[in-house]
């Protein structure tokens, strides 16, 4: 899982959550344009699972890290939507921030499956 898509991930994921903060500061609902922004965030970590899935064979993953990488790999393909069907059903500024906070998970999920990824 060498490459600059784990990289690419982390940075996007934190972007993502400095836009939010500005929706939060200005008192904005999420719009299609965020939602687009969370959909290349999700395909980008669906590539990165397929990646991984295909170079888990050529790595040594012992004990539960294996069950741990895509653990943390799936929870990152749930978590943007999850905050998008919150922020959208409760429609207030702290909704919203739940957003700010998938994004930053979304980033600390990427960091951590590059931990636990042997290099």
């Amino acid at each position: 899982m060498d490459g600059p898509l784990p990289l690419a991930l982390i940075i996007a994921s934190l972007a993502f959550a400095a836009v939010v903060l500005v929706y939060v500061v200005l008192d904005r609902t999420p719009d299609w344009g965020l939602l687009g922004f969370a959909g290349v965030i999700e395909l980008a970590t669906l590539v990165l699972l397929v990646v991984a899935a295909v170079q888990v064979g050529g790595v040594d993953l012992h004990g539960g890290a294996l069950v741990t990488l895509f653990g943390y790999l799936v929870a990152g393909l749930v978590l943007l939507p999850i905050g998008f069907v919150w922020s959208l059903a409760e429609r207030s500024r702290g909704a919203t921030a739940v957003l700010l906070v998938a994004g930053l998970a979304q980033a600390f999920v990427i960091v951590r499956v590059e931990q636990v990824w042997p290099s």
